[in-house]
């Protein structure tokens, strides 16, 4: 069986494509976006175990926070104190106000003990 021109064609456009494809393989390699792991060098690679332990650090920081749920849950029993709250503040005005009224009363009875009862 002889190959036909079509054949040879379709031949050639796959080695082409492999052409392109190995070139750009080894371009990618020279710019250093394959193989890093081993091209680092000492520096970088220094840098990289720092910003793996800041990030290290970060997450366990992170951790011990409080969720999106706590947060709500907070916020939720604050807003069930309002009316207690309220309540509170009639409660401590109302005493106020009695209060000043027997700081009257006493001021009254002194002025009339001091004043010799006239």
């Amino acid at each position: 069986m002889t190959p036909s021109p079509e054949d040879w064609q379709s031949f050639a456009a796959m080695l082409a494509i492999l052409g392109l494809l190995g070139g750009a393989v080894v371009a990618l390699q020279r710019l250093g976006f394959l193989g890093r792991s081993s091209r680092l060098s000492v520096g970088s690679a220094e840098r990289l175990d720092r910003h793996a332990d800041r990030l290290t650090r970060l997450e366990a920081a992170v951790e011990g926070l409080a969720s999106r749920e706590d947060i709500h849950a907070l916020r939720l029993a604050i807003e069930q104190q309002a009316a207690p709250m309220a309540e509170l503040r009639i409660a401590i005005a109302r005493d106020a106000k009695a209060v000043d009224q027997l700081s009257v009363a006493i001021t009254r009875i002194e002025d009339h003990l001091l004043g010799g009862g006239k």
